[in-house]
């Protein structure tokens, strides 16, 4: 079983990482505390469903879901904008997990015909 302790530890690891690489890749005008305070929400939500340790596939695009939303909220409190690259990194993980999804949908149908056609 998933200790809520080990849970916490590791979610609040990856909070203040994820606060110091998207803090190293901003403008200067976006301080960590505000990067913090952006993520922190997305960070609890998601520490939650892996605690009540929902399916991976839903974790995937809840994962995916709370990423863009952390990003359109650095986006708001931002005082200039955002490069080009980092919406591109705000759109990733949503088209990762879209293109798994598909990829593996396409996967079972092929396998789902080939085994009612042998």
């Amino acid at each position: 079983m998933r200790h809520p302790v080990d849970v916490a530890a590791m979610f609040g690891s990856l909070w203040l990482l994820a606060a110091m690489v998207i803090d190293a890749a901003t403008p200067a005008e976006l301080t960590m505390v505000m990067i913090g305070a952006a993520t922190a929400p997305a960070t609890v939500i998601a520490a939650i469903l892996y605690w009540w340790r929902i399916p991976r596939i839903d974790f995937a695009v809840s994962f995916a879901t709370l990423w863009l939303m952390t990003a359109m909220a650095i986006e708001l409190i931002t005082p200039k904008p955002l490069s080009p690259l980092a919406m591109v990194i705000a759109i990733a993980p949503s088209l990762i997990v879209g293109v798994v999804i598909n990829v593996v949908l396409f996967r079972e149908r092929a396998r789902r015909v080939g085994a009612s056609q042998a």
